[in-house]
Parts: C-alpha cells; structure tokens; sequence
C-alpha cells in the first residue's frame, strides 16, 4: 500500500512538471533564448575588449581577479543580487509595460556570465578553465533556470489574478521564499566551491 502510494505522488509530480514545462514551453523558450544570446554576446565582448595577462590592471579588474576582495562576502553581495532579480521579476510580471525589464535582465546576468568566464578564460588559463567549466557555468545554468521557473509562476499568478480577480494558490509568499531559499543554497554552494579550491572570479553575478 505505501509503495502504491509513493508510487501515486511520483507519478503525479511527474505529471504537474510536464504540464508546467508544456504550459509554459514558448515562455521558456524565449528565456533561454534570451540567456543564450546574452552568453554570447558576453564573450564577443571580453574578446574584443584588448585586454590580456598584461594590460588587465588598467581595467581596475585586478582587486577581483588577484582574490584580495573574493571571501565569503562575496556570499553576501550574490544573494542581495538574487533577491534584486526576485523583487524586479515580481514587479514587472504585473504589467506588460514593465515586463521588458525582465527581459533585459535576463540578458544583462547571462551577458555578465559570458563576460566572466571569457576573463577568466584570458587572465588564467587553464586555471580559468577549470573555474568557469566546474564551478561558474554550472551553478549559473541552475540558478538562470530557477529565474526562468519563478519568472512563469509569476507571469501565471498575474494573468489568473486580471482574469479571475484572485489568485491564491500558489501563494506569492510561498513562491518567494522557497524560490530564495533554493538560491540561497545554490549560493552557498558555488561561493564554498571558489573558496575551497581558491578559485578566482570577477563578477558577482
């Protein structure tokens, strides 16, 4: 009986997953479109910028790259960014006027994502390789992920609240602090990452 009803809940989850991936496939889409775009044009624009192993510190990128403000504050300023991306969304997904912003910043983290790890590629080496391709790109495809499932929720939530006058499940609330607290923990993971094997970064993104 328990295995029949674990069963059940699994099939079910699995169930809820594919309908919200298919519900949501051209919001999706589009995101990672967006995400890939911005990657690339990330990288277009680190190696097209000059600046190399010999040149960097006259770009004021050498207080990042050299570790001398790379701790676990870095904690800190990424999870104040996470919670900026969260409210910006949380907005703008209340307004077809304001929903470019997400859209824009969208871009702007994934353009960050492909400028850091082309720097650090430049700067580093192998070295840099090895952080962009273990740690950085990784991390950030699961966090851009989880933007782009918050993003959805919230597009879902205002269009069900203007065509019915309310929306309560999910709840905001809910949606906001579980969403936070699964980057938060994906912050904390990345951030000990660079920390335990004194991997460099750049951006805080």
């Amino acid at each position: 009986m328990q295995t029949y009803s674990r069963l059940n809940k699994i099939s079910n989850i699995k169930y809820n997953l594919t309908g919200f991936f298919r519900f949501n496939k051209i919001k999706i889409l589009v995101l990672i479109f967006i995400a890939v775009l911005g990657i690339f044009t990330g990288i277009f624009t680190a190696t097209k910028s000059g600046i190399n192993i010999t040149n960097f510190q006259g770009y004021n990128l050498y207080i990042y790259a050299d570790g001398s403000v790379f701790s676990f504050d870095v904690f800190f300023y990424r999870m104040l960014s996470h919670i900026t991306v969260l409210v910006i969304i949380s907005i703008s997904s209340y307004s077809i006027f304001l929903l470019p912003l997400s859209y824009i910043l969208f871009f702007y983290r994934a353009y960050l994502i492909g400028l850091n790890c082309t720097f650090l590629i430049i700067l580093f080496g192998f070295s840099g390789i090895f952080t962009s391709v273990i740690i950085i790109i990784p991390c950030q495809i699961i966090i851009t992920f989880i933007f782009i499932i918050y993003f959805c929720l919230m597009i879902n939530r205002a269009v069900e609240k203007k065509r019915f006058g309310i929306c309560n499940k999910p709840k905001f609330i809910n949606i906001f602090l579980i969403t936070l607290l699964i980057l938060t923990l994906l912050n904390f993971i990345e951030t000990m990452l660079l920390i335990l094997l004194n991997a460099r970064t750049i951006f805080v993104i």
